[in-house]
């Protein structure tokens, strides 16, 4: 099977480092092991180059802003040149111009068609106006939080197949080292952005706790007052970190915190703040608790008391009471690290992911033949 994915942008430095751009990337990295795969996306000049198995091709895109809605710029040959070579288009992110010219073009030619939502997108895309949707093959969903909200979507703005695939982990980068593993250290990973609710770790971390948050700023406002609140406590920065210090990181971490939240300590309100935490599924799959808020889907990746605890958001207060129990117990600490291991081999792996994938395609492939017939 030949396989496109479509993806606005690419995780890379000099693009946009992500958590929706690395799944892409990975789902389509797991996916060339096991049919032939191309990753389209954008960036400042066209090229091509091999990835392991998978091909990578960007095509120049323009400087992104509000008016320029074709920043990622499907009107190419090249773009239409691989939708026709595809046997299944899978789309990533909804509301794109990308993602509408690969949908139509797919169907047209008779092609499998797939999205899924990994947040955000442009307003102005046709997707958001124009039952594009409704004609595909079906969405390819993060979470069952995901699934609940597309289906409370009218039906002509979305496809009748809602499916859900989840994430993984790249089992060979992330693995577990009791050995580095150091008492009361606290380690956040993730865009440093209000709806992280990073503030409110922040706020329950103080002695003997110290706090380490990985990940780049793009909100300079709320870093100001972030770095403003963490002045005198143990907390340290790290902005530039790559795979391999990232996996140190989660191994000599005694507990990972993600305390996204709907509302902010500006009040700010963020409906869908996390449609899935891949950085829940790295701390598991390298033996490290997590501790999440009652947010979107991340009570589906952690069994409060098994892999880690479930407090509510906006809640220094229950952060610190689980990161002094964790403390307490080190014990209950690897016993719940093992078990996160083991469910992410269970359920949350990159291959997993890509066999749903090719599953879904090859379903749709023969409703087409018979439809054909």
């Amino acid at each position: 099977m030949k396989v496109l994915h479509v993806s606005p942008a690419r995780f890379a430095p000099e693009s946009i480092v992500g958590g929706g751009e690395r799944y892409a990337l990975e789902l389509a990295r797991a996916m060339a092991g096991q049919a032939e795969v191309v990753l389209l996306t954008f960036g400042a000049e066209r090229g091509s180059h091999r990835d392991g198995r998978l091909t990578i091709e960007c095509l120049p895109a323009g400087a992104p802003g509000r008016w320029n809605p074709l920043a990622a710029n499907p009107l190419r040959a090249r773009f239409a040149a691989l939708v026709r070579w595809a046997d299944a288009v899978h789309a990533h992110q909804v509301s794109t111009f990308a993602t509408a010219a690969a949908m139509v073009l797919g169907r047209a030619l008779g092609r499998a068609t797939f999205v899924t939502d990994l947040g955000g997108g442009h307003p102005y895309a046709p997707t958001s106006y124009l039952p594009i949707l409704r004609g595909i093959d079906g969405m390819l969903l993060l979470s069952d939080y995901s699934r609940s909200l597309w289906s409370a979507v009218p039906r002509r703005r979305r496809p009748a197949r809602l499916e859900v695939i989840y994430g993984g982990v790249d089992l060979a980068r992330f693995g577990p080292d009791e050995g580095s593993r150091k008492p009361g250290r606290v380690l956040f990973v993730g865009r440093v952005l209000a709806h992280k609710g990073v503030d409110y770790l922040v706020e329950a971390i103080e002695s003997p706790f110290d706090l380490t948050i990985v990940g780049r700023h793009y909100d300079e406002e709320y870093s100001r007052a972030l770095r403003k609140k963490a002045s005198g406590r143990p907390v340290t920065f790290a902005t530039e970190v790559t795979d391999e210090q990232l996996a140190a990181c989660y191994r000599g971490a005694m507990v990972t915190v993600l305390p996204s939240v709907y509302e902010t300590s500006a009040g700010a309100r963020s409906v869908v703040p996390e449609l899935l935490g891949l950085v829940v599924l790295e701390s598991l799959a390298c033996g490290t608790p997590v501790i999440v808020s009652r947010v979107a889907s991340l009570p589906e990746l952690v069994e409060d008391g098994q892999t880690g605890f479930v407090v509510p958001p906006n809640d220094p207060a229950a952060i610190r009471d689980r990161l002094d129990y964790l403390l307490a117990h080190p014990g209950e600490g690897a016993r719940m690290g093992a078990a996160g291991r083991a469910r992410v081999l269970e359920r949350f792996t990159w291959d997993a992911v890509a066999r749903r994938c090719l599953a879904a395609y090859a379903a749709a492939g023969s409703t087409a033949d018979e439809g054909a017939r």
